[in-house]
């Protein structure tokens, strides 16, 4: 089973990647338990009480903590995990040294996110 979360202010997106993944798992033959959250607060909360993923999809622009905040959160507790970023701009830039999969820009259709978790969960090992 493949713990997977993803963090996204948006509900429609979510929605969208919930009803994804759902498709993923029967597609791949692979059980995928997938966590929503709707803030980086929240997930990092999750992760300080002891939560593990593996599978990180966060998006880059909330109106709490950005996706990259909450990706380096994620490495103070552990290095485990891979990290998928998302967001509505191209500007986005890895400054913080962050080690991540890939990076979609918004709207995402269902089969770049397939793409990107095949990539993710063949680096899983």
């Amino acid at each position: 089973m493949i713990r997977l979360t993803y963090c996204d202010d948006s509900m429609l997106q979510r929605r969208a990647i919930d009803e994804w993944l759902k498709i993923y798992s029967a597609k791949k033959g692979v059980t995928i338990e997938g966590v929503p959250f709707s803030t980086g607060t929240d997930l990092i909360s999750a992760v300080e009480n002891g939560a593990t993923f593996d599978i990180y999809i966060l998006d880059i622009i909330m109106p709490d903590l950005k996706g990259n905040e909450v990706a380096m959160k994620i490495r103070e507790y552990t290095k485990e995990g891979k990290i998928i970023f998302l967001s509505s701009t191209s500007a986005f830039d890895s400054q913080d040294n962050i080690d991540y999969v890939g990076y979609l820009i918004k709207p995402i259709s269902a089969d770049q996110l397939y793409d990107m978790l095949d990539k993710a969960i063949a680096q899983l090992g």
